[in-house]
Order: structure tokens, then sequence, then C-alpha cells
């Protein structure tokens, strides 16, 4: 009875704002934290919600101050870097607001795509002149390689084992025709040439996973489809479309730019799309399966160097891209490598748990994603956007949202889902944000350093279509999955689901070597 009345007043102490700090007056020290600031300020207004802003400010004002002491006088207002300073925090800032709004369910790139785009047409910051375009180039190839590793963590290979055809399909075939019906488009109503048709194609049809996991899985923390384990096998293929498409984007952008000066070499006479992810493929298989056994597994910071690895060899390979004659080979290079180097692991070892590596990718990307997503939005000026070609515009990615949904559909007709769930599959399939902010700029990027007037317009076409697409399809895809969820997907108890994966425990011990003799006598 004592402990549990211990117990019970460290509850209640963990409420208060600071009990146990006895020189301070017992009307601060005894605040309930949970209680509001003021009845005119409403309830939502909290001393715990005051204490996090307050935190919140104070790291804002800290890491100013840390980059005024490393830079000096261009972290003051009017300068460079205080200008992508104030850029990333009122993008993180706007981006988490929106994603608060009650039913909306609008995703945080979002916010962070309109805190760009206000940044820059507002004439606050133009970053394309504070900053040039080999600056803002290497930003965006350091934040892509995280968006990289985190789909290469999310990839199940328990779920490629249990339905490796129908993951196949569901990756591929439609994003595939997506891709197909957005190259038509852009080849006969925007009158793009057949290889920035397919270019732009590549982007287009890019879902983004970021949106989709993120929604699926908060549906799936309330029991929504745990019943078939939908969770499981919809980020896993959204992983492998995301992987899909990003390794044709790299095949497409390596016939749109070559990139081949020197013809008298022997790898010249090999076709540039297929060398680079050839070569990324390799590179990748190699470098994740050194991370297999180094560090070895028993050593006592063995996560960590994990993590450390993981990263350094993404950026290792990314980086290097800008210096070889490979065209995005590095971002193949990476999805290799993370999915190699976790299977490898799980084989290892049966207790390894994958949680603090996709944290420690969650921590990485929620700290890059604002800096990617306002940049992208810094970088559109919006008071030469051709209203005249919106409709094309909008018409390419209806055509291409089209054949996504009915391609999705059809894939799901020759399985135990049920036709709610199907269309639950087509509404998980709509978002896009992500892969479009970090592609579409790239083309554009190239066009800015070869002054090539005809084909920058062109490059400067394509991000605008992409934008577009992230605006409209990024919230209508995060609200489709959310409100759709619970009408379309069953619902079990948390018991049941506890006793799921407990039987799957069994089940993956029952396939295990039994130990022989030795290894018992010396366990």
């Amino acid at each position: 009875m004592a402990a549990a009345k211990a117990e019970a007043g460290d509850d209640d102490d963990h409420l208060t704002c600071c009990h146990r700090i006895t020189f301070f007056h017992p009307g601060i020290r005894d605040i309930i934290v949970t209680s509001p600031v003021s009845k005119c300020l409403g309830q939502r207004l909290t001393w715990a919600n005051l204490f996090w802003m307050v935190t919140s400010v104070g790291m804002v004002l800290i890491g100013w101050a840390v980059l005024y002491f490393l830079l000096g006088d261009r972290m003051l207002p009017n300068n460079d870097v205080f200008g992508l300073y104030v850029l990333v925090i009122f993008s993180y800032w706007l981006g988490w607001s929106l994603s608060y709004i009650p039913y909306l369910n609008l995703p945080p790139v979002f916010g962070m795509l309109l805190a760009g785009l206000i940044v820059r047409n507002s004439g606050l910051y133009d970053i394309h002149e504070e900053l040039g375009a080999a600056t803002i180039s290497k930003i965006r190839t350091f934040c892509l390689t995280f968006i990289v590793i985190r789909a290469g963590l999310q990839l199940s290979s328990t779920s490629l084992k249990r339905y490796p055809l129908f993951l196949a399909m569901l990756a591929i075939i439609p994003c595939s025709i997506e891709m197909l019906a957005l190259t038509i488009c852009c080849k006969y109503i925007l009158l793009y040439p057949w290889d920035w048709s397919f270019m732009a194609g590549a982007i287009l049809a890019c879902m983004s996973p970021v949106v989709t996991v993120n929604s699926v899985l908060a549906l799936a923390e309330k029991g929504y489809g745990e019943d078939k384990g939908l969770a499981s096998i919809l980020c896993t293929a959204a992983t492998m479309d995301s992987v899909h498409m990003v390794s044709l984007f790299v095949i497409c952008y390596s016939i749109v730019f070559p990139n081949d000066e020197n013809h008298t070499e022997w790898w010249s006479y090999i076709p540039s799309g297929i060398r680079d992810f050839t070569l990324g493929i390799l590179a990748g298989a190699m470098l994740g399966i050194s991370f297999i056994f180094f560090p070895h597994r028993s050593y006592k910071y063995a996560t960590w160097h994990r993590v450390t690895c993981l990263v350094l060899g993404c950026l290792m390979c990314t980086t290097a891209t800008a210096k070889l004659t490979i065209s995005c080979g590095g971002y193949v290079a990476c999805l290799v490598m993370t999915f190699v180097a976790i299977t490898g692991w799980k084989i290892l070892s049966i207790s390894f748990d994958t949680t603090p590596l996709r944290n420690a990718a969650h921590v990485l990307w929620h700290l890059v994603q604002p800096i990617l997503v306002g940049v992208i939005g810094a970088d559109i000026d919006l008071t030469d956007f051709p209203l005249s070609r919106f409709v094309l515009y909008a018409s390419c990615i209806l055509v291409g949202l089209a054949a996504r949904c009915i391609a999705t559909y059809l894939t799901t007709l020759r399985t135990p889902l049920t036709w709610k769930e199907r269309l639950f599959f087509v509404a998980a399939w709509l978002p896009k944000g992500t892969l479009q902010a970090a592609l579409a700029p790239m083309a554009y990027e190239r066009e800015c350093s070869e002054q090539n007037m005809e084909k920058k317009q062109l490059a400067l076409d394509i991000v605008r279509l992409s934008v577009l697409t992230i605006l409209f399809l990024s919230p209508i895809g995060a609200f489709a999955i959310t409100t759709s969820g619970p009408f379309l997907l069953n619902k079990i108890t948390d018991e049941q689901y506890q006793r799921d994966r407990e039987l799957s425990y069994l089940r993956i011990l029952s396939l295990q070597p039994t130990p022989t003799r030795r290894q018992a006598v010396t366990a």
C-alpha cells in the first residue's frame, strides 16, 4: 500500500512545474502543467505547451548564436546564410502547424513547400541569387540522401518473403502505367521531346512513401487493417515503388544528360543509363555486405556504428556522382546498400531490432525535410508562372492519376482483399510530394550550369509541373488515406494484435536450428 501511494505521489509530482525545488514559491512549484495558462486563452494553451514553445524558441536562438560565432556577419539580417536559416525555421513551423489542423490531415511537406513559395514570391529572400545554383545542388543532394536511406530501411524482407509476386506487381505495375501515360501527355500536350517526356514521367509517377507510410502507420496503431497485415504490405510496396521509380529516373536522367565528354574510353560505348544503374547496384551491394560484418554484431555500440556507416557510405556514393561520370547512380547504390545491410543484420541475429535505425533515420529526416522542401519552394518564382499552361499541367496530372488508380485496382483483383480494401489501396497510392521535390530540380540545376536557354525553360517547366503535383496530391492523398481508412478497413483489438505478434515470433523460433551439445555446454 505504501509503495502504491509513493508511486502515485511520483506520478502527481511529474505533473507539477517543479514541486521538489523547495526554494521556489509554492504557487510556482505546484502549477499543474496540464492545466490552461489562462481562461481567456482557452483550454488548448496549457503550461506544458508553453514550456514547449519556450524551449523551441530557445533552441532557435541558440542555433542562430552558434552559427553567428562560426560564420560571422553572414548570420546577420540581409545576408545569405541568415536568409536560409529563417527560411528553414519558417518552413518547419508552417509545415507542422498546418499538419495539426483538425480533419484536414495535411502532410508537413505541403506547408513546407508553401513556406518556400511565400518567402520567394513575397520578395523576402531570393535563394538562387543569394546562394547560387552550386550550393543549392549540394543541399539537395545531402537531403535526398536521407530520403533514400529511410526508403531502404522501410523495406520489409518479411513481407517480401510472404507476398513476393503481389508486392512486385503492386509496386511496379501502377507506377509504370502512370509513367507511360504521363510520358505520352508530356509529349503531345506539353510538347516535350521524347527523352525529356520519359524523364518527366519518371519524376511525376513517384509516389510519396513518407506521406503514405506515416498515414498508414497511424491507422495501423488504431488496429485498422491489421487483421491482414495491410500496413506492412503497403509500407513495403510503397518503398519498392519509390525504389523502382528512382531507378527508372536514373536511367532517363542519364539518357538526357549522358555526361560522356571523353568518347574514346571503352565505357563510353555502354548506354549511360544501363552503365550507371549497374555500377550503382554493384557498389551498393559491396558496401552493404561489408557493413553486415563490420562492426561485429556483439560489439557494445554496434547499432550506432551501423547508423554512422550507412550515413557516411550513402553520402559518399551520392556526392561522388558530382565528381564522376555516373549521373544519379549513387542513389541506386544507397538503396541497395541499405537493404542489403539491414537484411544481413536480421539474418545474423534473431533479436535484431530495426527500431533504433529507423528512429535515427526518422530524426535525421525530421531535420533535413524543412531544408529540402523549403529550398525547393524558395526556388520557384510564381510571378512568371504561365497561367495559360495551368490547364495543360492539370490535364497531365489527372490523366496520370486516373491511369494509376485504374491500374492499382486491377492489380489487386485476384487477391483475398475485399472491394473496400482494394479501394483503400487506390487511396494509399495517391500521395505525391517528397520525391517530386527532390528529383524535379535536378535537371533545372544541370541546365543552369550549361546555359542552354531553351532546355533551361524546359527543365523549369518540369519543376512547375512537379510543384502543382505536390500542392494538389500531397494534401488530397493524405486526407483520402486518413478519412477512408476507418470506413474501408477492418479493426482488430489490442489483445488480438499482441497475440498475432507472439504467434509470429514463435513461428520464427521454430525455424531456427537446434543447438548442438557443444553449443549448449558453452551457453
